[in-house]
């Protein structure tokens, strides 16, 4: 009310209760629209800059405990109760504040809803009756669920004048009781993961697979052309990537989602699904897969490794742990100890661990520059360094337990018991 009043006496002092345009714009508590209000009989109540960083920590404090909603929803829910508050009169004294913030989180859980999402998506050769369940996840054909939304007012505009005759399936994804922005966020974040587990198994089956895609994220085209000029003469050049038959990979990944592999990846989609505000062990391989697909989409090789370390040094880095210097060395031989626990040659894993590790602090401390690189002179494919790293990741925090919090002792601990264990020489021989 004081503002209104200096609104009205001096509309410069008033500017001076903001430390910015953007609070100044957004002074005005405005009435929610199910209160059915006419305008006319609206009132208008003005926040400062001061009491809307109040309501920012208010929010910020309030969201670490509720995970089913972003920080700006809740202040948007927090301004909406705020206005009918202020409109009956209501007081500030705790009593005031604690009904208010009850209505608040009324709201709140009124509004959450389970939602499923249909993303679409590319799997080439997954015949039209098969279905591919991970875990809330799930593959299906494209055709069952375009036939239902015929009728939608968007549909000539999205889909019908648009081709969409790149992809055949839609990733379909189930997100628990959240709001709508927390909902869809949640939903594309699953995506991704789910993208990076298939472009795991498909690197783990030696298949490039360039044709599986997430048709919401960049793609590598089937075809692609250039012109090049020189003395007023053209020429068109292009390149063109042909389809690999990938039946038998659908057939293959759906046996290991049958496996103690897949219970665990069905574990992590779940995860995924309902994050916590909590950092547990599992989060690090939603994290690893989540970087090995961004990584599978990029089209430059450098920006590949980058990505690729980023997704390993998420499994074998232990933060505030462990000094700057025995970093290197600690990712070379955890990364090393991962896979030569199931496939042996640990002394190459560890070379091969190094030089990704090194190529990757040059490209990001600069002592390579990014753009100047035609290609990684790495002499290995940094993918299958990476695939089996992850995977023998899933069965180790498995073991140590998905859920722990915290981890990061319980961790280092291990990954030193697995060092004395790589000691043993029947890890220096290839496994059959």
């Amino acid at each position: 009310q004081s503002l209104k009043n200096t609104f009205n006496q001096s509309p410069e002092l008033y500017n001076n209760s903001f430390d910015n345009d953007i609070d100044l714009m957004t002074a005005i508590l405005q009435s929610p629209q199910n209160a059915g209000e006419s305008i006319q009989n609206q009132v208008q109540f003005f926040l400062s800059s001061k009491a809307q960083r109040i309501l920012h920590e208010i929010a910020k404090r309030q969201c670490l405990s509720i995970d089913s909603i972003t920080v700006n929803e809740y202040i948007y829910e927090i301004r909406s109760e705020m206005y009918l508050h202020l409109r009956n009169d209501g007081s500030f004294d705790t009593s005031g504040c604690m009904k208010l913030m009850s209505r608040v989180r009324k709201n709140i859980d009124k509004k959450a809803q389970d939602l499923t999402y249909f993303f679409p998506f590319n799997a080439p050769s997954l015949s039209p009756e098969k279905e591919i369940q991970i875990g809330s996840a799930k593959i299906i054909h494209k055709n069952n669920i375009y036939a239902k939304v015929k009728d939608d007012r968007y549909y000539n505009f999205f889909i019908k004048d648009h081709s969409h005759t790149s992809f055949n399936c839609l990733l379909s994804i189930t997100i628990p009781k959240c709001s709508n922005k927390m909902s869809e966020s949640r939903a594309q974040n699953v995506a991704k993961f789910i993208y990076g587990v298939i472009k795991v198994f498909t690197a783990s089956y030696r298949l490039k697979a360039n044709q599986i895609n997430l048709i919401n994220s960049p793609t590598k085209s089937d075809m692609s052309h250039h012109i090049v000029s020189n003395r007023d003469k053209y020429r068109i050049s292009g390149s063109y990537s042909f389809s690999e038959d990938l039946q038998d990979f659908w057939n293959s990944f759906e046996e290991d989602l049958e496996t103690d592999l897949g219970l665990i990846i069905k574990k992590l989609t779940l995860q995924a699904a309902s994050p916590s505000n909590k950092e547990f062990l599992a989060d690090r391989l939603i994290d690893a897969f989540y970087w090995f697909g961004d990584a599978s989409r990029d089209s430059n090789s450098s920006a590949q490794v980058i990505k690729l370390v980023t997704a390993l040094e998420r499994l074998v880095t232990v933060k505030d742990k462990e000094k700057n210097e025995a970093i290197t060395e600690n990712f070379s031989h955890r990364v090393s100890c991962l896979v030569a626990i199931y496939h042996g040659e640990i002394e190459e894993w560890r070379s091969k661990s190094k030089q990704i590790y090194n190529l990757r602090s040059d490209l990001v401390h600069g002592s390579q520059s990014i753009y100047k690189n035609y290609g990684v002179n790495l002499g290995f494919d940094p993918f299958q360094l990476a695939y089996p790293t992850i995977l023998s990741a899933c069965i180790l925090f498995y073991k140590i337990g998905l859920e722990l919090n915290p981890y990061e002792e319980t961790l280092q601990k291990v990954y030193s018991e697995l060092s004395e264990i790589c000691k043993d020489e029947r890890y220096k021989t290839k496994k059959l």
